[in-house]
């Protein structure tokens, strides 16, 4: 069963209703509905469960979509009715949830009814979560991991937003935000009992501290980076010559018709790209237009774009024509070249042994012969593909972070290497604590327990509706 979410929601004490965008039928709808005004009535629906209206959606407009005083109303589809009392719900206040067929037209009138029967209004992008977020249900870190597992494209990218949601960062942070507060706890009192007689952390031990905080804030940002790598998709270009059967190669990996193919050569004059996923990670597949030298215009571009793909490459699949005489081969920049040689049905065991030894070799290149006609090799190409990207990728560790995160991380790590400075410079203790105040200001950023309506705004403005 495929589901999708459609939602109605509320802020402050609105009373609200929504749906999202649906484009294709689905087999079922859920609608989200949160009236404060209105539980009393949900009650009511409820125990009259043998009531067609209180659990059919009914239309009492006639076939025109006027209103019909006349006619009986006419009944649209069943739905199941599931009420959560607060603060066992997903906002942690009394919330109706219906659950209808998947037909957009279906949800699109019972939230239409909902909102003129109930006199709610649609609810925006991300109100749910941000309500639940405001009601301490989850806290800003795991509301940003509720999108990332909405936005997730491959198994990767859903185990990186699974870690944010279940609440990894935020012990990270929650441990930050206790050496920050130690630390300026002894700063501090070395001003307020400058006169007593008590020891204090040696100057070397403090600023130990402080570098390990460092360290392990630039681990953070780092591992950040390589996760991000990797949910950008592992890129492969499929590059070579005109009329190699470069499309071809790229509709056989596909399963379907992504690039036109004809006997006409340059038929790719742009490069043409598509994304699946392989052991769990996104990769994309570039189509670029052939190589070769040409005075169009348009095909000198498109030959120019073709090599700014293959730069940002993983691996370049060099797509060779078999059917021919071995040809000069292009020049390829940095990444692995795996010669793919083409129309192996087509040739003898004498030709396919030229081609083998003419196209150049370096330590990380392959040859793989396939037919893009018969399937013959295509299956290996793609084993040695998913072995190449799990080699590549298995030791990075699923870790995402938001451009938000990694700005609040780095301004820490500023306060903090301010700090080590003025305590070379032998600066005042009231001055040093200034900077490890800004430390934890941006701390408190992270996790939300200090943040701006503009701030929240911006955040929640990016769910999907309903959500």
């Amino acid at each position: 069963m495929e589901a999708n979410s459609e939602w109605a929601s509320g802020l402050d004490s609105e009373s609200n209703s929504a749906s999202a965008s649906v484009l294709d039928p689905r087999s079922t709808e859920s609608v989200r509905v949160f009236d404060p005004e209105s539980s009393a009535e949900f009650d009511r629906a409820i125990d009259a469960g043998s009531n067609a209206e209180s659990h059919q959606a009914m239309d009492k407009k006639d076939g025109r979509g006027a209103e019909s005083e006349n006619s009986a109303p006419a009944i649209l589809d069943d739905g199941l009715f599931l009420f959560f009392r607060g603060p066992a719900s997903y906002t942690g206040e009394d919330t109706l949830e219906v659950t209808l067929h998947g037909n957009p037209v279906i949800a699109r009138h019972f939230i239409l009814a909902a909102c003129d029967h109930l006199k709610i209004r649609p609810a925006d992008p991300g109100e749910f979560t941000r309500r639940a977020f405001q009601n301490g249900k989850l806290d800003l870190l795991k509301a940003e991991g509720v999108r990332r597992i909405i936005d997730a494209r491959s198994v990767f990218e859903l185990h990186a937003s699974r870690r944010l949601y279940d609440g990894e960062l935020t012990r990270m942070i929650s441990r930050f935000r206790s050496a920050l507060i130690h630390l300026k706890a002894e700063t501090e009192a070395e001003v307020d009992f400058s006169t007593e007689d008590l020891t204090f952390e040696s100057r070397e031990e403090t600023i130990e501290r402080v570098l390990d905080l460092r360290r392990r804030i630039a681990d953070i940002l780092e591992r950040s980076r390589s996760s991000s790598r990797i949910s950008d998709g592992v890129q492969v270009a499929l590059s070579g010559v005109p009329n190699a059967g470069k499309s071809s190669l790229l509709n056989q990996i596909l399963g379907w018709e992504r690039s036109i193919v004809s006997e006409i050569e340059g038929t790719t004059r742009d490069f043409v790209s598509e994304e699946i996923e392989l052991t769990g990670i996104a990769v994309r597949f570039v189509d670029t237009a052939g190589l070769r030298e040409s005075q169009d215009l348009v095909e000198q571009e498109g030959v120019r774009r073709s090599r700014q793909q293959m730069e940002r490459s993983a691996i370049i699949f060099h797509v060779c024509d078999l059917n021919r005489e071995p040809y000069p081969e292009p020049e390829f920049p940095a990444p692995p070249v795996w010669h793919i040689l083409n129309k192996a049905d087509l040739v003898d065991p004498e030709r396919l042994t030229a081609w083998e030894s003419h196209v150049r070799m370096n330590s990380a290149d392959r040859i793989y012969p396939v037919s893009c006609k018969t399937g013959e090799g295509l299956k290996e190409l793609r084993e040695a593909l998913s072995v190449f990207i799990k080699e590549e990728t298995e030791s990075v560790d699923p870790f995402f972070l938001e451009e938000r995160h990694r700005y609040h991380f780095q301004r820490m790590d500023e306060a903090l290497e301010k700090l080590l400075e003025l305590w070379q410079q032998d600066a005042p203790a009231e001055i040093c604590a200034l900077e490890l105040d800004q430390a934890l200001h941006h701390c408190g950023e992270l996790t939300g327990n200090i943040s701006t309506e503009e701030v929240l705004g911006r955040i929640f403005s990016v769910f999907c509706v309903g959500k």
